[in-house]
């Protein structure tokens, strides 16, 4: 009875341990990992700065999506393997991004951005499948790179690291602000004629932005609503718009 109970426990275990999902771990630098999930986020993020609106669980079969994979792939590595070096040497040195830091980040981000809420800002990271979390640790890597190479730079120039760190302090938002940005838009025009515009037909329009407008904020899937839609010709490229300069 009692090796009966064992092989039913045993192969229950077995079960739920079939059942986990194991993260693939590509590099690991001095106990710290870069994992299958963070290249693809990166491969993400290079291919929407070349104009692209990529699934890569969905898309694989896509030969022209391999192909730009196996081109931006190779340096994506490279660029995360300096970045991790550079990132523990910064921890080293002590650097961090401090509560204070992080929040004018924030508030700077939400101003470009016209996100007047906090409901809207976590709508737009929702959008990005980035949590808060996420957000600040890929601040705060950013942060100590530039710190770490500012401070190299300085050194080699006779500048003090209490110099190199007002200088920093004092010109935040240029080292945290991308130079470009990505927009994404869903266009609901108003149908015109000889005659101008119909106000019937323009309250409808606006009626129809204004439900569009509460389905995003509620968390409805962009890419949804834009195929929906979205009068734009951007509506074949899921409305990505850019990249723009700032």
């Amino acid at each position: 009875m009692k090796r009966t109970h064992r092989a039913v426990l045993l192969s229950a275990l077995l079960a739920v341990a079939l059942t986990e999902i194991i993260e693939q771990i590509l590099v690991k630098v001095n106990g710290e990992i870069f994992t299958k999930t963070d290249l693809e986020q990166l491969q993400v993020a290079a291919l929407r700065q070349r104009g692209q609106q990529v699934d890569l669980k969905s898309d694989q079969s896509d030969e022209q999506l391999r192909k730009a994979l196996n081109e931006i792939t190779p340096q994506i590595m490279v660029d995360a393997v300096d970045q991790m070096l550079i990132v523990q040497r910064g921890k080293e040195l002590g650097y961090k991004l401090s509560d204070e830091q992080f929040k004018t980040v924030l508030d700077n981000i939400k101003k470009e951005n016209k996100l007047e809420s906090d409901e809207q800002f976590q709508a737009a990271l929702k959008q990005e499948n980035m949590s808060m979390t996420d957000l600040r640790r890929n601040l705060e890597k950013q942060m100590i790179v530039t710190r770490v190479q500012q401070n190299e730079v300085f050194g080699r120039v006779g500048v003090s690291e209490e110099e190199a760190r007002k200088y920093y302090d004092s010109h935040l938002n240029e080292f945290t602000t991308p130079r470009t940005i990505m927009l994404r838009e869903i266009l609901v025009s108003v149908p015109t004629s000889g005659r101008g515009i119909n106000v019937a037909q323009d309250e409808e329009v606006q009626e129809k932005a204004d439900k569009l407008r509460q389905r995003l904020v509620a968390g409805e899937s962009f890419d949804k609503l834009v195929a929906e839609a979205s009068d734009a010709p951007s509506k074949a490229n899921a409305g990505l718009v850019g990249p723009l300069s700032m």
